[in-house]
């Protein structure tokens, strides 16, 4: 029993930084609306403006009350005003976004600010970090521990008396429910709602400023790390409930430890350690109760930017060609009166033909080039490319066409990789046919993701696959089966008899044919009766259901389809890297991942190869940039994510129907700037029906 103390107490420490983490998350999700995914970078630049303060010669309390009460609430009023006030309401994968990218971007801007990191090991806010001053037992606690312990138990019987018995507690809860209806009552909801980003700010400015001395040196990925951590004790609380984060924080902080203090030494005792807030988000995720968002008055004002977007329609039950001109400019001319924009009219259609055309002339080009003039440098940039853009086109499939959320689509390509050099190294199989079955095993891994997560939708089964990509890096990548640990996997080039895929501009040529097969496989699947499925499973799963579909068979085998898909884009980039390590599939490219295809294009094959291209060809550019800005491409698409919310359909979407737009301006075909008719029929023309279209690239 004194063994278990000794194992225990040391972690309470550790539960009150989780619980700090949780506890943020919760103020956030339940006073503005919004689970911020960005918490942990607000801590890191925080605890990175301390650590610099305190290099210049600042005393602590000063440097504390800059970073804490000063740039905090300023980074928290910023994020408020500039985004997360204009998509309280949107959708899950609206609201994800934007945080993933802040999450990724932000650490990255405050570096550059910086320009190098502290020379200084991070000190402690209130007491000497190493000093002893008493003991649990036969545990002894440092001035570090007793500093977050203290801090955790005061901020959230703070937070409690103020949510509970102070009126701008209670305010902050009715905005949630109603900004109109808080109002009306001569309540400022804008106030009350930066009011609590300010307070969730100072805390996770806090939370950094505490939590800089348990690491050597500052790294973005360590807040990253304990952020998840932060997760599992918000979902322990239900997103809801303070004092129940504070507990789960505490017992995460407590059963670490232990299991550390019990297990033999190994890569499961080892792995499993970081891996627990898996198990805790798998167990008490499909009992969590999201808190639903929808404002009774919010039809009062027009509808936002991102959600706008997200806008319906009608479509032509047939396709009217030949001699129906007369009928097709009677339905041209009742979408038009509807929709001013012209967005879904016959003539819009007709008008998008030249414009694919235009498009599968420039990828002729550029295919034409990377045969003949491109350099070996930008040849290999363009294949990873293709590689990229096979993984993106698994995000098409599953998120795009099904509105499921995966955050761990880069392990299922990491193990596709793997599988495929394993494979070719000790069974001596062809790598073609290695590919093959890496990306059968990532379609059983997928099928093992989507089963306990069935019950699972928008932010939960984002936060139950992020946890998997997390057990995947510390558990099933570092074994010398799977990823090798940080050796790797050799994997080596394709061939095919005599013939031999080793020189570049023959392995671009099959990347090419890989890709094809696999974009075709997607239109199919979109165009067919499984892709209408998939339509119907995203706008609405209860509708699904009450038509017949088997929502649950469906989330496996797309889950499985999409995880097979991202591991063949896997097995095609290890193969042209000639090497896999962990590395290069870990969480943090997951997010990446779908930071970068959301905001090109998530819901079209063509926004997700021109996602892979672009997203390369970035690196590559600024690959010869100084270290100070090593992080830029991570601003540039975390900043990107702020016109996501504005262009949920993503780039090349809006990018082509403005070019439309404009020709169809030019040509006559119609014009934008009419005035809506006010004797619209109410119904569509004969051989019109009405039917939901969403837009391409939005989870509904």
């Amino acid at each position: 029993m004194s063994q278990l103390f000794n194992y225990a107490v040391p972690g309470i420490p550790f539960g009150c930084v989780f619980a700090l983490m949780g506890v943020g998350l919760v103020l956030t999700y339940k006073a503005a609306g919004v689970f911020n995914l960005a918490f942990g970078a607000q801590a890191f630049v925080s605890g990175l403006a301390f650590v610099f303060l305190v290099q210049d010669g600042w005393p602590r309390w000063a440097a504390g009350i800059i970073a804490i009460l000063g740039l905090g609430p300023l980074v928290g009023l910023v994020l408020d005003r500039l985004l997360f006030r204009r998509i309280r309401t949107a959708s899950p994968l609206v609201k994800l976004v934007p945080s993933l990218g802040l999450l990724i971007a932000l650490p990255q801007v405050a570096l550059i600010i910086a320009g190098s990191t502290p020379q200084i090991p991070p000190p402690a806010l209130f007491l000497d970090a190493q000093t002893v001053y008493f003991h649990l037992g036969s545990v002894p606690l440092s001035g570090l521990e007793l500093s977050i312990t203290v801090a955790t138990v005061l901020v959230v019987a703070a937070l409690v008396v103020l949510f509970r018995l102070t009126p701008v507690g209670l305010e902050m809860r009715a905005v949630v429910e109603s900004p109109r209806l808080t109002e009306l009552f001569g309540i400022n909801a804008g106030r009350v709602s930066a009011f609590a980003w300010v307070l969730s700010s100072c805390i996770a400015a806090l939370a950094g400023v505490l939590l800089a001395p348990l690491y050597s040196q500052l790294n973005p990925e360590d807040y990253t790390v304990l952020l998840v951590w932060g997760i599992a004790a918000a979902v322990i609380g239900r997103f809801a409930s303070l004092p129940l984060a504070l507990v789960g924080g505490l017992g995460l902080g407590v059963a670490q430890q232990i299991l550390a203090g019990y297990l033999p030494a190994g890569i499961i005792a080892t792995g499993l350690r970081p891996s627990l807030p898996f198990v805790v988000l798998l167990v008490f995720l499909p009992f969590s109760r999201q808190r639903q968002l929808d404002d009774p008055l919010a039809d009062c004002d027009p509808p936002i930017a991102a959600l706008a977007g997200e806008a319906r329609g009608y479509r032509a039950a047939a396709t009217l060609t030949g001699d129906r001109g007369d009928e097709t400019v009677a339905v041209g001319l009742w979408h038009r009166t509807l929709h001013p924009d012209g967005g879904t009219s016959i003539g819009r259609r007709l008008l998008q033909r030249p414009t694919a055309v235009l498009g599968w002339v420039v990828g002729g080009l550029a295919v034409l080039s990377a045969l003949t003039w491109v350099s070996p440098d930008w040849l290999l940039t363009m294949t990873q490319g293709i590689a990229f853009g096979i993984i993106f086109l698994s995000l098409t499939l599953l998120t795009g066409m099904s509105g499921q959320i995966s955050l761990c689509q880069a392990s299922f390509a990491g193990l596709g990789g793997f599988a495929a050099g394993q494979f070719a190294n000790h069974l001596d199989l062809s790598l073609l046919a290695g590919m093959v079955l890496g990306g059968a095993m990532a379609a059983v891994l997928g099928v093992v993701v989507a089963l306990p997560t069935l019950r699972l939708a928008g932010l939960p089964l984002a936060l139950a696959t992020l946890a998997f990509a997390l057990l995947a890096d510390n558990i099933l990548f570092p074994n010398g089966w799977v990823g090798n640990g940080a050796t790797g996997v050799l994997v080596p080039r394709p061939e095919i008899g005599p013939i031999s895929f080793n020189a570049s501009r023959s392995f671009f040529l099959l990347a090419l044919v890989v890709l094809a097969l696999v974009a075709g496989l997607v239109k199919l699947i979109g165009d067919g009766t499984m892709g209408r499925f998939l339509a119907a499973m995203r706008g609405s799963e209860v509708a699904a259901v009450s038509v017949g579909i088997d929502v649950h068979r469906l989330r496996v085998v797309v889950f499985a389809v999409s995880a097979g898909l991202a591991g063949v884009g896997g097995a095609l980039y290890g193969s042209l890297q000639g090497s896999l390590a962990p590395n290069d599939f870990n969480y943090q490219i997951s997010l990446v991942l779908l930071v970068v295809v959301a905001i090109v294009g998530l819901g079209s094959i063509s926004g997700a190869v021109v996602a892979g291209v672009v997203y390369t060809a970035l690196l590559k550019s600024l690959s010869t940039l100084p270290a100070r800005y090593a992080g830029l491409l991570a601003v540039l698409f975390g900043l990107a994510t702020l016109s996501y919310t504005r262009h949920p359909e993503g780039v090349v979407d809006y990018l082509g129907n403005r070019l439309v737009g404009l020709v169809g301006r030019l040509t006559g075909r119609w014009r934008d700037d009419l005035p809506p008719r006010t004797d619209a029929p109410a119904h569509p023309p004969t051989g019109v029906e009405r039917v939901p279209m969403a837009a391409d690239g939005v989870d509904r």
